[in-house]
């Protein structure tokens, strides 16, 4: 014997069925359409030489091109683990890389540091939260600045795009100093990289701080970051794979 359909239920027919899966499969792909992956990988983080020993940390990232209510935006983020001290940034810019909000979170230990900041009318507005308490600071910052913080390396991408295969003076902020500088990008010659197995022909880049320190980025044709050298520390992050 059949067993009846319950009252209130019904068989949908096979165009209403072909329909529903369509629309389906096609805000699938919207969704899917509205992130891009611009770049993600891992940096393995040394001081004073590439052997196993002089490895300190690692750092672990993705770049991604979003589109909001306003616009597009792009977003990164990144968890930076070295033996003491954790790092968790996130970063929200426009689509010139101008930051729009930052936060980043520090762990040493067992002590926690929250640092919130947001970009607006030419001022970067930081609350800072740890074990002592809360606190504000405001302070002004010039057009078209950068976010650079200490101790994370894929943030270099952006001041790899703007300087665009040519040289620009840029105004930086480093957020967890709670200050702005501003860093001088030469583009220089193509030279080869080594990024785990393989050697490839990367741009260098040369950064120069205001108190002449310097830093080199070897970047792909598309900007990904594949080393940063800080000169002065003996830090060197390189990539661990090559950018898919």
């Amino acid at each position: 014997m059949n067993t009846p359909l319950r009252r209130g239920y019904h068989i949908p027919d096979m165009r209403t069925l072909s329909y529903a899966i369509a629309l389906s499969l096609a805000l699938s792909s919207v969704a899917v359409a509205q992130v891009t992956t611009v770049d993600e990988g891992s940096f393995t983080i040394t001081r004073g030489g590439t052997k196993p020993a002089d490895r300190i940390g690692q750092e672990s990232f993705t770049i991604r091109r979003t589109k909001g209510a306003g616009g597009d935006v792009v977003v990164a983020n990144a968890t930076v683990t070295f033996d003491t001290e954790h790092l968790a940034p996130a970063l929200r810019t426009d689509t010139s890389f101008s930051p729009l909000a930052y936060q980043v979170e520090v762990r040493t230990g067992t002590d926690v540091e929250r640092l919130r900041g947001r970009i607006g009318g030419g001022r970067f507005s930081a609350q800072l939260k740890n074990a002592k308490g809360e606190s504000s600071k405001e302070y002004i910052v010039s057009d078209g600045a950068l976010i650079l913080d200490d101790d994370i390396f894929h943030q270099y991408y952006f001041m790899v795009q703007r300087a665009r295969g040519g040289s620009a003076t840029i105004p930086v902020v480093i957020p967890r100093r709670n200050t702005q500088e501003t860093m001088r990008i030469q583009a220089g010659a193509n030279e080869q990289v080594r990024v785990g197995t393989s050697s490839v022909e990367a741009r260098r880049y040369t950064i120069q701080e205001p108190t002449g320190a310097t830093r080199q980025v070897w970047a792909d044709a598309q900007g990904r970051i594949l080393k940063v050298q800080l000169d002065g520390g003996g830090i060197t992050a390189t990539r661990d794979e090559l950018p898919r």
